[in-house]
């Protein structure tokens, strides 16, 4: 793989306003090429919302090559006590459909969460499918489903269930992920690091197996990418209309993908022995995967090249100092401080309610303290640069005095794809997001669960 294609592949991203945070691309079993955009970093945990489902879907191959589940079992007699709820579609509904996302649903049944009581299960079979089993629709309702019914059938929690049996195998640390009454999500809120990433890559393209160890059951993962449902009257552009596996997306070239929002993507194409692990915040993703077609696919060889000490430095060089672009001061600080700016809550930024602006003792940057309700959370802020990750936590900052009486900051929740941008001046502070969390968008809920 020619360095110079990475570094086109980089560059696009970077060029598009795609917002990279991390990459890690593999090629013949091989990382060819890695990088971090501070602040984000090598050990950080990053909330991977749907490629959740992708590990969801690796639980219900261990569940069903131990017996505890199979494929054509039907969803009421998962959940009996509420399959009175079930009409004659709902009521055939197997965890095969769930896996494919093929129940027949025009609208995800998780929206209704909100608005019917009692107990997901109850909601699910209790909306009845309006197209019989076989229709597509995204649907986040029918991955909870089966998730539940590997937590019911196991007796743990999803991650608990896969740390002996794929994330130890994988060498994947630190997992983390968002539950609900004592259950994992499993369609979000898993949160690992880039290298669990690529090597949920990695152990697709390799039939399940890794270094040589078999970790999925035979067979599971050629199940996972198969396609099991046609996809093509999904509304979005082609990448979307390839059709569907099991919690995993059909791309073309050949090529499948574990794909969460804003950016999180496990590529995997198996003609050109590659893997692509992406994390970023953007909503364009079919801009994202065209870049790996047009940058990486043409310039991949059959053989070693030559080597090109040039291109390889370029390349090295450029991902050694990537940075997530933020605001660098450039003009004196009105005063020696520290400033108070008032935020006026609103839907999108609902909790914000004061920023407090503060110089660092003897040294370049500042203390920013964001008070949402009760909680004040203290945030590092370097002067136009992101401060060291051992000097952070699960929230840093960068920025600096931008025009007289005007402080602008980024604030990431490295733990998050998300970054809010403040702009203060006048005693007035004004937030906007590089993407809007998909949960409560409150800094202090952006980050790993315990």
């Amino acid at each position: 793989m020619p360095s110079a294609a990475l570094l086109g592949l980089v560059r696009r991203w970077e060029d598009r306003g795609l917002e990279p945070h991390s990459v890690t691309v593999l090629r013949h079993g091989r990382t060819l090429a890695e990088g971090w955009w501070a602040p984000y970093h090598r050990d950080g945990l990053q909330l991977m919302y749907s490629v959740s489902k992708t590990f969801t879907a690796c639980a219900a191959g261990f569940a069903v090559a131990e017996g505890l589940l199979a494929l054509e079992e039907r969803v009421v007699d998962l959940f009996p006590e509420h399959a009175a709820e079930a009409g004659p579609r709902a009521r055939v509904l197997t965890l095969h459909d769930l896996l494919a996302m093929r129940t027949g649903h025009r609208v995800d049944t998780l929206t209704w969460r909100d608005h019917r009581a009692g107990p997901f299960p109850q909601v699910f079979l209790g909306a009845e499918p309006e197209e019989e089993r076989g229709w597509f629709v995204y649907h986040n309702g029918a991955t909870s489903m089966a998730a539940l019914a590997v937590q019911r059938r196991s007796g743990q929690r999803l991650v608990d269930y896969l740390r002996p049996r794929l994330l130890e195998p994988l060498g994947i640390e630190g997992a983390a992920w968002s539950s609900h009454d004592g259950a994992d999500l499993g369609y979000s809120g898993l949160h690992v690091n880039t290298s669990a990433l690529a090597r949920l890559g990695e152990l697709v393209l390799r039939d399940g197996s890794w270094q040589g160890q078999q970790v999925l059951p035979e067979g599971w993962a050629a199940t996972m990418t198969a396609r099991h449902t046609d996809t093509s009257h999904h509304p979005e552009k082609v990448e979307w209309q390839q059709g569907y596996g099991y919690q995993m997306w059909r791309c073309r070239y050949g090529a499948v993908r574990a794909d969460g929002a804003y950016g999180q993507f496990a590529v995997v194409v198996p003609d050109a022995d590659l893997v692509v692990a992406l994390t970023s915040c953007t909503e364009r993703t079919q801009e994202t995967l065209d870049a790996i077609w047009e940058e990486l696919l043409p310039r991949l060889a059959d053989r070693p090249l030559p080597a090109d000490p040039g291109a390889h430095a370029a390349l090295t060089g450029h991902l050694t100092s990537a940075a997530v672009a933020a605001p660098r001061g450039t003009v004196t600080p009105p005063g020696p401080g520290p400033w108070t700016f008032v935020h006026s809550p609103r839907e999108d930024v609902p909790a914000l309610e004061r920023v407090e602006v503060t110089p660092v003792e003897r040294g370049t940057g500042w203390r920013l303290a964001l008070t949402e309700g009760d909680t004040t959370l203290e945030v590092p802020c370097g002067e136009g640069e992101w401060p060291a990750p051992a000097d952070s936590g699960p929230w840093t900052a960068s920025g600096g005095w931008t025009a007289p009486g005007v402080f602008e900051a980024r604030v990431a929740a490295v733990e998050t794809p998300h970054v809010l941008h403040l702009r203060c001046t006048d005693g007035v502070a004004t937030g906007t997001w590089n993407g809007l969390p998909l949960n409560r968008p409150v800094l202090r809920r952006l980050r790993a669960p315990a």
